[in-house]
């Protein structure tokens, strides 16, 4: 039984992170969305220079996102299969 419920906080932990990581990549789009709005309607150098910060952090922010989300992808496999070992079956 222990095993059991230990399997899936696990569970919980690894798909709760998932979904940080997907509001990760909704920062940064909005980070890349403003940088692109400044990079519109404000004239100068020192905006082209806010902007350009701006949209590379959101490309940054999505880029460590996204493999985060691979790496929770892998964790969340290599789960499923301890659960098939212990013979529970998948949202039990």
């Amino acid at each position: 039984m222990a095993n059991r419920q230990l399997i899936l906080l696990e569970e919980q932990t690894i798909l709760s992170r998932e979904r940080t990581m997907q509001q990760y990549i909704a920062t940064g789009l909005a980070f890349i969305g403003v940088g692109l709005l400044v990079a519109r309607f404000f004239l100068g150098q020192i905006y082209a220079l806010m902007s350009a910060a701006l949209i590379g952090v959101g490309f940054w922010q999505i880029y460590i996102a996204y493999n985060r989300f691979k790496k929770y992808q892998y964790l969340a496999k290599k789960l499923r299969k301890k659960e098939r070992k212990l013979g529970m079956e998948i949202g039990e």
